[in-house]
């Protein structure tokens, strides 16, 4: 498996695996990041579920499609993006462990979002 392959495939099983667990346990992560709206974790989670798909697909058929690889890659700096402004701004007022996990998960997607374009640019 080329490098390309494994870091979208890492990609999208984690997103998969992200968005299950955030329409599965999303009542306990509202008390553990401390949000009120109990639809915020639903809707994160089925829009990961559509992106776990879109990435799943580049990486089984459509690897060679530079577009479509660089803009899972800009997806995910837009993630990262969002997460540090989160973080910067604080503007739902997060509980330090909710402001951890979105520091840990946005450095991971930024990581793969890097490997994946600079594994294409190889």
């Amino acid at each position: 498996m080329n490098a390309l392959k494994k870091y979208l495939t890492v990609n999208y099983l984690f997103s998969l695996t992200s968005g299950l667990v955030m329409l599965v346990l999303s009542g306990y992560l509202d008390q553990l990041f401390g949000i009120a709206n109990v639809y915020v974790f639903p809707v994160i989670g089925i829009n990961l579920l559509g992106f776990a798909a879109f990435v799943f697909f580049v990486a089984k058929w459509k690897l060679s499609h530079k577009g479509l690889v660089y803009l899972i890659s800009a997806l995910d700096g837009l993630w990262v993006l969002g997460s540090l402004l989160i973080l910067v701004l604080d503007p739902f007022e997060l509980t330090m462990v909710g402001n951890t996990l979105i520091g840990a998960v946005a450095v991971w997607i930024g990581f793969l979002g890097y490997m994946q374009y600079r594994s294409y640019e190889s």
